[in-house]
């Protein structure tokens, strides 16, 4: 065998043996960034994007001397012009605390998945400090600005006043996702306004923005003395019930909750939207899922577990009949760290170090999404990274195909970031 030949076969050998390197370096030509905010010296934080990836909210701190005041603003990414849908301080609390200003909540806004809705927490500044207390929804076009507060049911009907309690509300809305339409809201909700002696009871709402009604899907009765459970699955948000979705066609929400007696006893469920086929769909029976996304269709869920069952820590697919439970691996990176996932269930995005990633679920095949050689990245005081988001919440910054994606970024000169897009051309696979 000549020369040519040996190196040619040793070509044939490399491109076999390591298929998603080959295919991570070509996908850098076919990516790029580009800057979407140039907020000065304010700050932005928290977006999220439609699923066309042609629309987003996020939240911006306006910085005036000592004083910072937040919004919510819209953008049309495909010409860059922008909308505020919201600012500290213009619009009155409604009872009963009407003599307050609303101020934008500890929680990131949600945009429905066509781009039409805009859902944010409300606070209620000093001295009540009553955070995320109520849900804003508007259209993006800044029409329809309506505001969402939670009775408890269990309470209708007592005497609040001989049992000490200063509202029929929840305390807190602590999270909610949106359907595609933007129509359905599911929310978890915790705490009530009355003595810390009764405990900090949960639950989840829905919300039917159409007829404007919402229903109490889990929740604990008063019984005058105590907060008392009445069948499982119980005490949602504790521990494991972090982990909080609903499907973008609006037919299934998915959650954790205590699932037994044991306190210790979490597990992952979903429920229709109308209330029926709750189910348990893991049998970890731990309290450490710290993050979960559902699919559009509302077939599979994703979710990142941080605890020592099963497979132990890393990010898990399962069925939402609860079958198929998967532990995803990675050929390019310690474990699959999940950030997001793409609205048709197809890619999770993940991070190795400072390279973005993407697992494509249907082909195994694994891909770099960026680096610092894909075009528009920019250098400065802190790598390039995915938005920051609190935890246990699900981010919504990758489009339906997961061919657009948000990153975020300090520019040259500049100590705080700003938000970017990453687009993606990504080829048909078998």
């Amino acid at each position: 065998m000549n020369k040519k030949s040996i190196l040619l076969a040793i070509a044939v050998i490399f491109f076999y043996a390591f298929p998603s390197h080959m295919s991570a370096n070509n996908d850098q030509d076919r990516s790029n960034i580009r800057r979407l905010t140039h907020s000065g010296s304010n700050v932005v934080q928290y977006p999220c994007l439609s699923e066309d990836g042609k629309r987003m909210v996020y939240v911006i701190e306006i910085k005036k001397g000592d004083q910072t005041t937040k919004a919510i603003r819209f953008m049309n990414i495909e010409d860059g012009k922008e909308k505020e849908l919201f600012r500290d301080g213009i619009i009155r609390a409604p009872e009963p605390y009407q003599d307050k200003s609303l101020v934008v909540g500890t929680k990131p806004p949600v945009l429905s998945g066509d781009g039409g809705v805009a859902v944010f927490s409300l606070s209620l500044g000093k001295p009540v400090l009553l955070f995320d207390h109520l849900l804003a929804v508007v259209n993006t076009d800044g029409t329809d600005f309506r505001i969402i507060h939670f009775p408890i049911d269990a309470l209708k009907g007592n005497d609040l006043k001989s049992n000490d309690f200063t509202s029929r509300n929840w305390e807190r809305v602590s999270n909610y996702a949106l359907s595609e339409d933007g129509n359905r809201i599911a929310c978890a909700v915790k705490g009530h306004l009355g003595p810390v002696r009764y405990g900090s009871p949960s639950g989840i709402v829905f919300i039917d923005t159409q007829i404007q009604k919402q229903r109490t899907i889990l929740a604990p009765d008063f019984n005058g003395k105590e907060w008392e459970w009445l069948s499982l699955p119980q005490r949602p948000l504790t521990g494991g019930g972090w982990a909080f979705g609903m499907s973008g066609n609006g037919e299934k929400v998915m959650f954790g909750a205590q699932s037994s007696t044991d306190m210790n006893d979490y597990d992952l469920y979903t429920v229709n939207w109308d209330g029926t086929e709750m189910r348990r769909i893991t049998d970890f029976q731990d309290r450490w899922f710290s993050q979960a996304d559902i699919s559009r269709d509302g077939g599979k869920v994703v979710f990142f577990y941080s605890g020592r069952k099963k497979q132990g820590i890393g990010t898990y697919t399962v069925n939402t009949d609860g079958t198929e439970l998967r532990h995803l691996k990675s050929q390019e990176a310690p474990r699959v760290e999940l950030v997001d996932t793409s609205g048709n269930g197809r890619y999770v995005l993940f991070k190795d170090v400072y390279r973005g990633m993407m697992l494509d679920l249907f082909t195994g095949k694994e891909t770099v999404a960026f680096n610092e050689e894909t075009p528009g990245y920019i250098t400065g005081i802190m790598p390039m990274d995915f938005p920051r988001i609190p935890a246990f919440w699900s981010p919504r910054f990758m489009s339906y195909d997961g061919d657009r994606i948000l990153l975020v970024g300090p520019p040259q000169g500049k100590e705080t970031p700003e938000i970017f897009l990453l687009s993606i051309e990504l080829r048909e696979q078998r």
